[in-house]
């Protein structure tokens, strides 16, 4: 099987590309994530990492954060810098379905390692997306673009309607434009005990707090 890393946010399409990476022969041994420096939270959901830890703990994979700042704009190279640390990998896992900027950069990043890029979602409808991480998971809503989604809908499991209500008026039913973003609390092999916190702001969107529960 091939040696790989993949990038983690924690949401849907990090535990669908796991699945698919998986069933194709990949050996993910590391599950990268950006963190922020000095809050230790995920950049875009924020959430702790530590519960992205506990998360990947259940799934059986090593947490590797990768810390650095948005506002800096340094989490290419600090990814390049683990990446470098961790050895002989020959693959990297990545979520992105259409986000070509980004996807551009990784392949950069993996070109000059000497690492395969795959991204077993790149092309696909957003809607098979959702529906294929419907089947195999429980994604819940974790942060929401203000004004686009209810703030009742935080905490609460990602459904098939909250998406065609976003594909009704012309947005992105998996969240792809930021949206909205999820963390999988549920999985084919693994199931998580968790406590929602509080919610708070980050510009122009609103999140939720979520900690280890027992």
């Amino acid at each position: 099987m091939t040696p790989s890393f993949i990038l983690w946010s924690g949401g849907k399409e990090s535990y669908l590309s796991l699945i698919k990476a998986r069933e194709s022969g990949f050996r993910v041994s590391y599950a990268l994530s950006y963190v922020e420096e000095r809050t230790r939270r995920l950049i875009g959901c924020h959430l702790r990492e530590e519960i992205i830890s506990y998360q990947l703990s259940k799934v059986g994979i090593r947490f590797v954060p990768v810390y650095g700042s948005k506002r800096k704009g340094n989490f290419i190279p600090r990814l390049r810098e683990v990446l470098i640390g961790l050895g002989d990998l020959e693959a990297g896992i990545f979520g992105d379905v259409r986000n070509k900027d980004h996807r551009n950069l990784l392949e950069k990043v993996c070109r000059d390692l000497g690492i395969r890029p795959v991204f077993p979602l790149w092309g696909v409808d957003e809607r098979w997306v959702v529906r294929e991480a419907l089947s195999l998971s429980v994604p819940i809503l974790v942060c929401r673009r203000v004004r686009i989604l209810k703030r009742s809908l935080l905490g609460k499991p990602l459904s098939l309607d909250i998406a065609e209500d976003l594909l009704g008026k012309g947005l992105s039913p998996a969240g792809e434009n930021g949206e909205y973003q999820t963390f999988v609390v549920k999985g084919r092999d693994f199931s998580l005990d968790i406590k929602i916190g509080r919610t708070f702001r980050r510009s122009y969107y609103e999140c939720i707090d979520i900690i280890p529960g027992g």
